[in-house]
């Protein structure tokens, strides 16, 4: 196979796999949070495991084996959702009122109308949610308008001087 049909063959991200201590409590966080789809649980298997969706996108989610360490996670390693703009700042409103930590929005300054927020899970994984603005004029707006919720201290932004540990 050559490159070129090699990359016609890879058609996107199926899915990603990580540990969590408690399997009820991370259903619970992104049906609520995140629209997630339960697909299927198995309990009795070594490690009881769940698969969600979010949109199109796999979470094949394992419960932390009891020997297992917990690990710091690197800070650039997140998961990033789509979010149509005309309806971001309604769902980052609803992050926040879940009590959820909200850290933006923080405007990309290399990529046209690119605009994202950052919070975490139970399991401190980053979560983030982005918006494509059609222009930078009306990212920028959002942004002024947005400018006293940016909580930056929170450190979970890849340029934060003082970045949260994850683990």
């Amino acid at each position: 196979m050559d490159s070129t049909k090699l990359t016609q063959s890879i058609t996107g991200l199926s899915h990603s796999g990580f540990y969590v201590d408690d399997l009820d409590r991370t259903i619970d966080f992104y049906t609520k949070v995140l629209g997630a789809k339960l697909e299927w649980r198995n309990d009795k298997s070594t490690n009881p495991l769940i698969k969600m969706y979010v949109g199109d996108f796999g979470l094949s989610i394992i419960k932390r084996p009891p020997d297992e360490p917990k690990r710091e996670i690197p800070h650039s390693i997140h998961w990033a959702y789509r979010c149509e703009y005309q309806t971001v700042e309604d769902m980052i409103n609803y992050i926040r009122s879940l009590g959820i930590d909200v850290q933006g929005p923080h405007p990309h300054r290399r990529e046209i109308g690119i605009c994202s927020w950052f919070f975490m899970d139970p399991d401190e994984h980053r979560l983030e949610i982005e918006a494509k603005y059609p222009n930078n004029e009306m990212r920028d707006e959002m942004v002024e308008r947005c400018k006293d919720t940016v909580n930056r201290h929170l450190g979970m932004y890849g340029s934060d001087t003082n970045k949260r540990k994850m683990y």
